[in-house]
């Protein structure tokens, strides 16, 4: 999301008069983090020129860093509505509709940004990331491919896009995205753990433990990396090194792993 402060400096405000006076004062209390304060002065833009878009884009990002998300809504939509080229406007309302999980309108929005910008992968990325919690997964792998395509090398990407396929069954396809999220991203931790899921899927049990030792090493207090370990242990037949895995996740607040440790410790 750009700041207030790029937004006055796409506007020629060489004139001193009572509304850039207000600009001004808001994007300097916006610096402040004063946004209410900032709105304030936003609004009084506002009441004396009514189709200024850089204001209602402005009030917008303040009402968003408020928590006023019906408002920054409000005032972004009019921003597009005076402004329809201005991409940060549909950013910004794509990201508040992301938070408050209305991902249909969020996706709308990445469709318009990304209808003007097609070489952007952290665009495709994003609306990947929703078709992938909206369970859109075909759609998902499409965009993630995309992203993956313009930058070889966002590890994110390969990370997601192995999530999907692996949702969807196809380990032979996720597997080797993991590998990649991890040969660009050595302590992404959460690859290895999604790694392992396949490696035990495909019964490759050596494999699996060795990704859930990286995984408990990059984050010890990882309960479901010590309930899953401990299972491939018990598998590999040991019996003492599953359980003192299942009470260390236990510990951790793991409930499963209490109810293991009572069957299978005694």
């Amino acid at each position: 999301m750009l700041t207030v402060a790029l937004v006055l400096a796409n506007k020629s405000y060489s004139q001193e008069t009572p509304v850039t006076d207000f600009m001004k004062s808001g994007i300097t209390k916006f610096e402040a983090k004063d946004y209410a304060g900032a709105v304030e002065d936003f609004t009084k833009v506002i009441s004396q020129d009514d189709k200024n878009a850089n204001a209602y884009y402005s009030r917008g990002v303040c009402y968003n860093f408020l928590q006023k998300y019906d408002e920054a809504i409000a005032d972004l939509s009019k921003t597009i509505e005076l402004d329809p080229k201005n991409m940060d406007a549909y950013t910004s309302r794509a990201n508040i509709y992301r938070k408050l999980k209305d991902y249909e309108k969020s996706i709308n929005d990445y469709n318009k940004i990304i209808e003007a910008n097609q070489k952007d992968a952290k665009l495709y990325f994003s609306r990947g990331q929703m078709y992938y919690i909206t369970k859109d997964y075909m759609m998902a792998v499409s965009d993630f491919d995309q992203a993956i395509q313009i930058d070889p090398k966002y590890a994110e990407a390969y990370y997601y896009r192995g999530s999907a396929y692996r949702t969807m069954n196809q380990n032979d396809n996720a597997l080797p995205d993991f590998t990649k999220a991890i040969e660009l991203k050595p302590d992404y931790q959460a690859a290895y753990v999604k790694r392992a899921f396949c490696y035990t899927d495909m019964q490759q049990n050596d494999n699996a433990l060795a990704d859930y030792n990286k995984a408990i090493e990059l984050d010890p207090k990882d309960a479901d990396s010590f309930k899953n370990r401990g299972a491939i242990k018990y598998n590999l037949n040991d019996a003492k090194g599953a359980c003192e895995d299942w009470k260390i996740a236990a510990q951790l607040g793991n409930l499963q792993s209490a109810q293991m440790l009572s069957t299978y410790c005694k």
